[in-house]
């Protein structure tokens, strides 16, 4: 029975280490200006004010947050607008990574703060996805 418990160990610590931060980074939470995309507590994008494009499409919940190329980008597409913290909303999320493009489906993303200037920072707990959109 001893001869099994490094390989149990390892697994024990091998699992503790995949599991997701239940809490929005605070440092993400507290961006004084611009958008990101965080993912697992690694940020994809962060984006300054001066250097991106915000589109939001009220029929679709739909928030687009790119470079001028929109070669850098992530899109957010909501069951809903969100507007209130609080608010829960179902979406499907594409970014770029170099040539292709991922995605992730059926995410809900709770709103954990709003800003006057119309920032909105959304947190996936199940999937360690932080997100800042635009919704004027």
């Amino acid at each position: 029975m001893i001869q099994y418990l490094p390989a149990v160990l390892g697994t024990v610590l091998l699992l503790a280490s995949c599991t997701v931060n239940p809490e929005i980074d605070p440092a993400l939470l507290n961006l004084e200006n611009g958008y990101a995309l965080e993912i697992n507590g690694l940020v994809i994008y962060q984006f300054t004010d001066a250097r991106c494009q915000l589109t939001f499409n009220a029929d679709r919940a739909e928030f687009r947050v790119g470079d001028d190329k929109m070669s850098d980008h992530y899109i957010l597409t909501c069951n809903r607008g969100p507007s209130a913290k609080g608010d829960v909303v179902v979406a499907d999320l594409a970014w770029s990574a170099g040539a292709t493009v991922q995605k992730r489906s059926s995410l809900s993303f709770q709103v954990e703060k709003v800003a006057e200037d119309g920032r909105i920072w959304l947190w996936d707990s199940r999937d360690g996805i932080a997100v800042i959109v635009y919704k004027p």
